[in-house]
């Protein structure tokens, strides 16, 4: 197996004891986690094409942590020509990721599960970007890509006029937002949960950078089907006082963009989850009102 072969060429996992492969996401990569004397690391192998991208991404978990984040110790990062191939080697995280167990917590458990994913993303929030982007025309281009994609498609959104006029009333609100550090993929597949309690975050393979409100997307998208109270615990954990109206309308228009990206994106890319995506999108309407509502109900009625 080349990934056993690359593996043991790596000095700091020299004399692992076992090793397992995981299959878990999207990503292209091989991933793997090996243990060394009874030590858990994960390491991953990505085509030398993407090389640029992975020593950014291991920079950025040294720099996470001199920020507190809670994430993976970055331990090594290597370039194998030979194999064209690049090996990112970190500290892995004990526990399981949350969507997997929330359902055993209670409330309560989830809501604090939250606010501790809430305060943490702050604090990603605060590492400074690697770079920036003209961030009304980045979304405009992404978007209009994803809108050209739907037109296309034979499934029509209930109320399709209002969810558009929405996103067009809202656009102007793009326009001169503050530039972060994104995770760009923040849901609780990648909150790690130990003994009932948050243990770190994971995966900033997606890294980007952009409007720090941006990474809210996924508790309309994802979060909020498995829990609402972990979904009002990480907006609280996040803001010091109740979030304000520009907050709600940035959220809003957010989950009404990613009710057009999320149709054309399974089609594309996950045909068989089509019908899961059409649950969680009818979902993201009625919480909103079909966009009559920025603030979504489970949170206005909490």
């Amino acid at each position: 197996m080349i990934g056993e072969d690359v593996i043991s060429r790596l000095a700091c996992l020299h004399g692992y004891t076992a090793i397992q492969k995981v299959d878990k996401g999207f990503s292209p990569d091989a991933k793997y986690i090996v243990t060394v004397d009874d030590t858990p690391y994960f390491v991953r192998l990505s085509d030398l094409a993407h090389h640029d991208k992975r020593l950014q991404e291991f920079t950025l978990l040294q720099e996470l942590s001199l920020q507190g984040v809670q994430t993976h110790q970055a331990i090594d990062y290597r370039v194998l020509r030979d194999d064209n191939l690049s090996a990112m080697v970190v500290s892995f995280l004990i526990g399981t990721p949350a969507d997997e167990v929330i359902q055993q917590l209670s409330d309560t458990e989830q809501f604090h599960l939250g606010l501790a994913a809430g305060k943490e993303l702050r604090k990603i929030h605060q590492v400074l970007p690697p770079q920036t982007v003209h961030w009304e025309a980045f979304q405009k281009r992404k978007f209009t890509n994803y809108l050209q994609a739907y037109q296309q498609d034979s499934y029509q959104i209930p109320q399709e006029a209002k969810l558009l006029s929405f996103i067009e009333e809202q656009w102007k609100l793009l326009k001169q937002r503050p530039i972060t550090l994104l995770h760009d993929d923040y849901h609780l597949g990648h909150i790690i949960c130990h003994h009932n309690t948050f243990n770190g975050v994971i995966d900033f393979n997606g890294y980007d950078v952009g409007d720090p409100y941006h990474d809210f997307y996924n508790l309309a998208l994802f979060s909020r089907r498995h829990s609402i109270p972990y979904c009002i615990g990480q907006i609280d954990g996040y803001f010091a006082h109740p979030p304000d109206d520009l907050f709600w309308r940035l959220y809003a228009l957010y989950a009404a963009m990613n009710v057009i990206s999320t149709i054309a994106w399974t089609r594309q890319y996950d045909p068989q989850s089509f019908d899961d995506a059409l649950a969680r999108i009818h979902l993201i309407l009625q919480d909103h009102d079909y966009f009559s509502l920025t603030k979504p109900l489970w949170y206005s009625d909490k």
